[in-house]
């Protein structure tokens, strides 16, 4: 006899830099359709926006986080030789906003997707500090420095799992996994930061495939790859493109229809 998962509604959100606003406005489209997770699944901008809904922020709130800051607010360069810039601001300033320092302080379960680049394998980190870890799942690599937790150097968590269903699968009843991470091939690659991020994203889009087949609901907003990954000029465009391609997939969705969290 099948045991019942714990969960019924989980939401796994995908890495994409700015793109992650994105995740925002689904968010609001989900709540506007009874549908509210009871746990959620983040790698990179994912696991920022999961942190903050899991905190108890509504998106509308998230969104006035991002208002008006610039890149050099949230990411300072350094001198290391393991990349160009560090994460030291944006960890200061979720600190400040999300005011939970643990996993288990936060009112919906969060799982955070990173990866081990010394033993090659992605990581899942549901408890203990959380804002290392956090920042562990967006350090892309050569772009930002690694994080380093209990001696191990961790990685953005697209390298081994852009979209992190599996991680929750088994625990929901019904996934709805929202994937960002568009390539925009006619981009010409000009510099060493172009030449690392386009083979970055061609990785993650190789990764992404079996995470997609295991959700219920797959929704994807449309335009992303007009969108710089490093630009916060475009919130609430980013934002309404996700509002509305979530908009017209819950719309005919049974899950909608059944609000099965309500």
């Amino acid at each position: 006899m099948d045991k019942t998962p714990p969960y019924k509604i989980g939401l796994a959100l995908g890495g994409g830099g700015a793109r992650g606003f994105a995740h925002l406005g689904v968010i609001q489209a989900m709540y506007e359709y009874g549908l509210k997770p009871d746990i959620i699944s983040g790698t990179s901008a994912g696991s920022i926006v999961g942190a903050m809904i899991a905190a108890g922020y509504s998106p509308e709130e998230c969104l006035q986080f991002f208002t008006g800051k610039k890149l050099l607010q949230l990411a300072r360069p350094t001198m290391s030789k393991k990349g160009i810039l560090t994460m030291n601001g944006m960890e200061e300033k979720l600190a400040e906003f999300l005011q939970v320092k643990t996993f288990e302080e936060l009112k919906i379960p969060l799982v955070v997707t990173a990866s081990d680049i010394v033993n090659a394998h992605a990581v899942h980190f549901e408890e203990g500090e959380l804002l290392p870890r956090i920042i562990a799942s967006c350090s892309i690599p050569v772009v930002f420095t690694p994080r380093e937790i209990d001696h191990i150097d961790y990685i953005d968590g697209g390298v081994f799992m852009n979209l992190p269903v599996r991680p929750i699968r088994k625990r929901c009843e019904k996934v709805i996994a929202v994937e960002i991470n568009s390539i925009n091939t006619s981009e010409k690659i000009t510099n060493m930061i172009g030449m690392a991020m386009r083979s970055f994203h061609l990785g993650i889009d190789c990764n992404t495939t079996i995470d997609k087949n295991m959700c219920d609901i797959y929704i994807e907003p449309q335009n992303m790859s007009k969108y710089n990954m490093f630009t916060l000029d475009h919130v609430y465009e980013i934002y309404e493109e996700g509002y509305r391609t979530a908009q017209k997939i819950l719309k005919n969705s049974v899950l909608s229809r059944s609000q099965v969290s309500v």
